[in-house]
């Protein structure tokens, strides 16, 4: 294999000069094989989609070489660029980014159009792609009408729509289940083993690299390490714990993702309403390293009132307490659900009033509503049928929003939608299971 990508004392800045200047790539030096499965691979803010954007030209580097085939894309002129980033390379975003207007088939079609394709042959072409990733049956869908899992396989398809050497993709698992994650990690292998694609990825989670070769550890702007191996080689099995182990910690990854993606994704939905996509991933990204204790509370805080040029979120220094005061409300509940869990597995027999009660005096919070005897006594037989999973969270909000003349719980359906959704983000983040005695 030859070098398909190098980049040669390459430095990024934003507001170079100014006070809030930001050295994002520092002198990096490196290359990409041809048919390499790559991954670039640190925490949130080291550079990492800074590296994708500069090698995909949709950034611009301050100084040094970028070179693709040889080619140095930094001397491209913006209309060159254009060009390469149609036919050259395919991006995988981590927000999808399809037109909610355009159908599945549309959306796929539409960088066919930009290279000079007529509407009947950029049609027959996505077909192809719409049949490979198996999205037959949503090929008149609307992005909306898509789950996430859906969505993701038709931004796949997208980028392979002119058929690049080069497929990129930015944390492409960020907004995926656990299920869809490997759903989307096949993909991406197939691409590489079948196709002989060059696949470079960007993630900060470990469990995602199951098939990557090579492994470029990011800090700060820099480059530490690289890493060469073969997928699942016996050096990285060790590394992560021997064969068995490392198939149940990636299970077990996985399925803590899962619930940790849907956590802080209602979070953002709830504190981010009105902010960019942009804004909202990082928002995201800073919750996670939170309630994963990679940081701590008053770091959280300091990080959402920063800047978003400078890695943070950029929230106002008032919503910034107000939030991270909140995420530490939410840990601290999410404790006393895991301390309820472990009492019931134990014994299922008895009862958890005290704790159900807790649960439900933070779940009202700023309700202004009457409470009376008859909603408490429903809203704790609830929260305790929705702990054990005796009901889902649809039937839990839908019994809560009930009328009382239905044997429903009786709250507005705004109000109930609130409450849920506080209960919701608890159990997504407990750490515990409850296991129905048999």
């Amino acid at each position: 294999m030859s070098a398909l990508i190098r980049l040669e004392h390459v430095d990024q800045y934003y507001e170079k000069g100014k006070e809030n200047e930001v050295h994002a790539m520092k002198d990096v030096n490196l290359e990409i094989e041809e048919g390499d499965h790559a991954a670039f691979f640190g925490p949130s803010g080291c550079g990492k989609t800074t590296m994708l954007y500069a090698i995909s030209g949709i950034d611009r580097v301050t100084s040094g070489k970028v070179l693709v085939k040889g080619h140095d894309i930094t001397a491209l002129s913006n209309q060159e660029l254009a060009i390469f980033r149609q036919t050259g390379i395919g991006i995988i975003f981590q927000q999808f980014n399809l037109v909610p207007s355009l159908t599945v088939r549309e959306n796929i079609a539409l960088p066919m159009a930009f290279v000079g394709l007529t509407k009947e042959k950029a049609d027959q072409e996505a077909q192809k792609l719409v049949v490979r990733l198996g999205l037959e049956d949503y090929a008149t869908h609307y992005p909306t009408e898509l789950s996430g899992g859906q969505q993701q396989r038709v931004g796949i398809a997208r980028a392979l729509a002119n058929n690049p050497p080069i497929i990129i993709a930015d944390e492409p698992l960020g907004n995926l289940d656990s299920v869809n994650a490997k759903n989307a990690l096949q993909i991406l292998r197939d691409l590489n083993e079948k196709d002989g694609r060059t696949i470079i990825m960007v993630t900060h989670e470990a469990w995602s690299l199951q098939d990557v070769k090579t492994i470029f550890n990011m800090k700060d702007g820099v480059i530490t390490s690289v890493e060469h191996r073969k997928p699942n080689d016996a050096g990285f099995v060790n590394k992560m714990g021997g064969t068995d182990d490392l198939k149940e910690k990636l299970a077990k990854e996985a399925e803590s993702k899962e619930s940790l993606t849907m956590m802080v994704r209602i979070l953002s939905n709830f504190f981010m309403r009105g902010h960019t996509l942009q804004e909202m991933s990082r928002f995201e990204e800073l919750l996670t390293q939170r309630f994963s204790r990679t940081i701590d509370q008053l770091q959280l805080q300091k990080m959402l009132g920063t800047s978003f040029v400078l890695g943070g979120a950029g929230l106002w220094k008032k919503k910034a307490e107000r939030v991270s005061a909140y995420v530490e409300t939410l840990i601290e509940k999410q404790k006393d659900l895991d301390a309820t869990i472990d009492l019931v597995n134990e014994n299922p027999e008895l009862p958890i009033a005290e704790e159900v009660a807790q649960l439900r005096k933070w779940m009202l919070g700023e309700y202004v509503g009457e409470v009376s005897p008859y909603k408490v006594e429903i809203l704790d037989e609830l929260i305790g049928s929705r702990i054990r999973h005796y009901m889902t969270a649809p039937e839990f909000l839908r019994v809560l929003s009930m009328p009382a003349k239905n044997f429903g719980a009786g709250f507005p359906l705004h109000s109930a939608q609130k409450m849920a959704e506080r209960l919701e983000i608890v159990i997504e983040g407990s750490h515990e299971e409850y296991h129905p005695a048999h």
